[in-house]
């Protein structure tokens, strides 16, 4: 492999993420500056986001159909990692935002090899019976381990590490070891979590919270990632958006979830009006009553990664 720079932020995107990947570049610009060069995998990028890119001379790389199911399962990911023309590399994915300068990440890289954090979820829940049969391990290996975070990961590609993204990506080419049979598996995840564990044996994490907040920008003290999934307010994914390049102050996103609540309130009291209204009947108001109240069942169907 050409390795052309030391260190290197990586992320990828489709369609639908264009919008969070320019408001990751911006938190990059405002909230960590001097950060290391970035390279965008391009998965189907609207022509809108690729020109912005191109205005502010981002370095775009677009993915290959390098296997039949390339786009499905999360699979361009590790084939992201194995493409990345750098020694030290940190994967961020575009629904996140940077909310402080992560030096220090690449610091655990240097050290260890690699930087990593839990998604505090248990790897028997989220690795299937042919991922680690891909892996090569039993299902009683996943026991009491958590699964790695695929949303923000580190490597140093040399000797072990470089021969895990390696496998990884071997192994990925197989869409049955890669695709979920269960709403819980994680694809990418698991594989990754599998075989870091079957070599590294013991895998030192940093704090999940501290750099993959998933609540708000404020969950936790000193927190300096945000993941929040596509949830950041309009006027903030444009705030970011709209400073991709230009020198600013740092900037702090607005938490969405307090306003959650009395949205949440007033269209429900809406609605038992409306009903109200509409059916004159304390049955049917009982029943309606019941209905809004009711907490959205989660999703029982494994997906494949596909957004768009």
């Amino acid at each position: 492999m050409d390795i052309r720079v030391d260190r290197s932020i990586i992320t990828a995107a489709s369609k639908s993420f264009g919008p969070s990947l320019l408001a990751l570049l911006g938190s990059l610009n405002l909230n960590w500056p001097g950060h290391p060069p970035v390279t965008i995998y391009d998965l189907g990028l609207d022509a809108t986001t690729l020109n912005i890119l191109s205005t502010h001379q981002c370095k775009v790389v677009k993915v290959p159909p390098f296997c039949n199911h390339w786009r499905k399962h999360f699979t361009w990911k590790i084939w992201c990692l194995n493409d990345a023309e750098a020694k030290d590399i940190l994967w961020i994915d575009a629904g996140l935002v940077v909310l402080k300068p992560l030096d220090e990440i690449f610091f655990f890289i240097e050290k260890n090899g690699y930087f990593l954090v839990p998604n505090y979820e248990l790897l028997e829940w989220e690795a299937s019976e042919a991922s680690c049969r891909g892996c090569g391990v039993n299902l009683e290996f996943r026991k009491d381990k958590l699964t790695l975070a695929a949303t923000l990961m580190g490597f140093r590609k040399e000797a072990l590490i470089n021969e895990i993204l390696k496998k990884a990506l071997c192994i990925s080419l197989t869409e049955e070891y890669m695709k979920a049979t269960e709403s819980t598996h994680r694809h990418d995840q698991a594989i990754i979590s599998l075989l870091l564990y079957k070599h590294l044996k013991h895998v030192v994490m940093s704090d999940g919270v501290v750099y993959l907040g998933w609540r708000s920008p404020h969950q936790t003290h000193g927190q300096k990632v945000w993941a929040h999934r596509r949830h950041l307010l309009k006027e903030d994914l444009e705030y970011f958006a709209y400073r991709i390049s230009a020198p600013s102050i740092p900037y702090i996103p607005k938490d969405p979830n307090q306003l959650e609540l009395p949205r949440n309130l007033a269209n429900r009291v809406y609605a038992i009006l409306r009903y109200i209204v509409i059916r004159r009947s304390w049955f049917h108001i009982r029943h309606a009553i019941k209905k809004i109240m009711m907490k959205p069942q989660p999703i029982t169907k494994p997906y494949n990664g596909v957004k768009d």
